[in-house]
């Protein structure tokens, strides 16, 4: 063999073995990409969290408070601790919700209050309201909440209990949608 046979052999042999490395190295590093893509892990969060969403006419919509706030990327949700719910209309007293944990979905289109979620409407003795229940899904653009699960509904001196309820918020209307039974007491001291 001549030396030219020799270092052509080398020459391949060289190119082989970078190409061979250059794609491992780009297989590697689209999986290395995939797998961070599909991690559910937050990217930023906030302590003690305080935010005003406004309508289109400056009106206050709603306030949210929550002790912590994550956000995660791969589906633009954002995870709360201890979030208070607070949503205004012109015609209503305001809803307070409180809750153990909540998601925020669509840039604050939907909020989900998980866990128990206690619900109250400021007024006097006989028009106060206070709603008890777990896991309210929130529509705020059209201020509608709903929950699949059992309600308790305590407004001066009477209490309802149901399984189910849908709410339009901005009009006070509620429907409780099964089984339900009322306690209502006519004559209180």
């Amino acid at each position: 063999m001549t030396r030219l046979h020799y270092f052509l052999t080398l020459l391949f042999v060289v190119m082989v073995t970078a190409f061979a490395n250059w794609l491992l190295n780009a297989i590697e590093q689209k999986t290395v990409e995939e797998t961070t893509a599909l991690r559910h892990e937050p990217d930023y969060f906030v302590d003690h969290l305080k935010a005003a969403v406004f309508n289109a006419d400056g009106s206050l919509h709603y306030r949210l408070a929550a002790r912590r706030l994550d956000h995660y990327p791969d589906d633009n949700t954002l995870q709360l601790a201890a979030p208070v719910l607070r949503m205004f209309s012109k015609d209503q007293p305001p809803w307070i919700m409180v809750a153990e944990e909540g998601v925020v979905y669509d840039n604050g289109l939907r909020i989900h209050l998980n866990g128990k979620v206690d619900i109250t409407q400021p007024g006097d003795a006989r028009t106060a309201m206070q709603l008890l229940t777990r896991d309210l899904r929130i529509d705020t653009q059209r201020n509608y909440a709903e929950t699949d699960a059992a309600v308790k509904l305590t407004r001066g001196y009477h209490q309802t209990t149901a399984v189910g309820m849908r709410a339009s918020l901005d009009l006070g209307r509620l429907e409780l949608l099964a089984d339900t039974r009322g306690r209502y007491e006519v004559s209180h001291p």
